[in-house]
């Protein structure tokens, strides 16, 4: 009877012993959830802070790690856990335009293989490719780039001035208003690194086209030949010594020193006062081309073509008026014949 009771009571205080101890354990296994760098993990622990934890899980941070809550917390059931892993920032520019990423790769190729630039043609990349990557490192990268464009663009008119008898020496008047035209460009456009390279033009339709302004100013310094009635600009004026000349035998014309046959209308100058090929008007002569020379013309002196020996001794020696006229491409030659 004796014995019976001693093994019910042995009994009794094992149930009890392994209650307790189940229990103890229940109160001491903790379901916490670990997020480390974005990887979400669930484990059973009896560890009673979060630097405990992560020395049983054998995790190892880097001084710039971060963890969340910090490792001197209690570690309560149910509880999360955050590791944020420190990466370096690079500032990457595509083509002028930068992005700011962290990145836990380790050269700039690599960015560029994620990226899928590595078969890029004409791809230009600073630093190198095998250049390591550290905190706030730039990478420049420039690639070719060919776009093409339709554009409006606007034609711009033209301003024709012509002179006029009609208004006053200086005077002005718009006789037609100009308006610019308008053409469609198709181009094609080369860009690299962003900026633009080349621009070629494929095609050009006018759409519109522009019209002339139309301007026209009252002549000054207006000389009236009498004899033709013609008005003439001139731009300076001489007070010579004037003398006349014929060519003697045949019919009664020779070469200049210009080159060309002597005509009524051309005269020998001073080429260091009035330079061969002037245009000029001759008081009482009329339109003139300065053509020749001759060995007594010196200074301030002109000598006036005319056919005969008769017509060149009426005429004498006399004071003339001469003007270099503005239009120095009068044809003078279909003028005086």
């Amino acid at each position: 009877m004796k014995n019976r009771s001693r093994i019910a009571l042995l009994m009794v205080m094992l149930f009890v012993l392994g209650t307790v101890s189940i229990t103890a354990y229940q109160s001491l296994s903790k379901v916490i959830t670990l997020i480390d760098d974005g990887k979400v993990t669930q484990y059973q622990t009896d560890a009673n802070s979060v630097e405990e934890l992560l020395q049983q899980l054998d995790i190892i941070l880097d001084s710039k790690d971060q963890v969340t809550p910090g490792a001197d917390t209690k570690v309560e059931d149910n509880m999360k856990i955050t590791i944020n892993r420190w990466k370096p920032t690079v500032n990457f520019k595509l083509n002028g335009e930068t992005i700011s990423f962290k990145t836990n790769l380790k050269t700039v190729g690599e960015i560029i293989t994620a990226k899928d630039l590595q078969d890029t043609k004409e791809l230009s990349v600073t630093p190198s490719a095998n250049a390591a990557i550290a905190d706030n490192i730039s990478i420049v990268v420039k690639t070719k780039e060919v776009k093409m464009v339709i554009e409006d663009r606007p034609i711009g008119f033209n301003t024709i001035e012509k002179t006029t008898t009609e208004l006053k020496p200086g005077e002005t008047k718009m006789t037609q208003e100009g308006q610019n035209g308008l053409k469609q460009v198709t181009l094609e456009k080369v860009f690299f690194g962003g900026e633009l390279v080349e621009e070629i033009v494929k095609e050009v339709i006018i759409k519109e086209e522009a019209q002339d302004q139309i301007i026209l100013t009252g002549m000054s310094n207006l000389i009236k030949d009498p004899l033709t009635g013609n008005n003439y600009e001139y731009t300076k004026v001489y007070n010579m010594e004037a003398t006349a000349y014929a060519n003697s035998g045949g019919d009664g014309r020779g070469i200049t020193k210009s080159g060309i046959r002597t005509f009524v209308g051309v005269v020998a100058v001073d080429p260091k006062v009035i330079p061969l090929g002037t245009r000029l008007y001759v008081e009482g002569y009329g339109v003139a081309l300065a053509a020749d020379t001759g060995g007594a013309i010196k200074g301030n002196k002109i000598d006036l073509f005319f056919h005969t020996e008769r017509e060149c001794y009426q005429f004498g020696r006399r004071k003339r008026t001469v003007y270099v006229l503005k239009d120095q491409t009068i044809d003078v030659a279909s003028i005086r014949n």
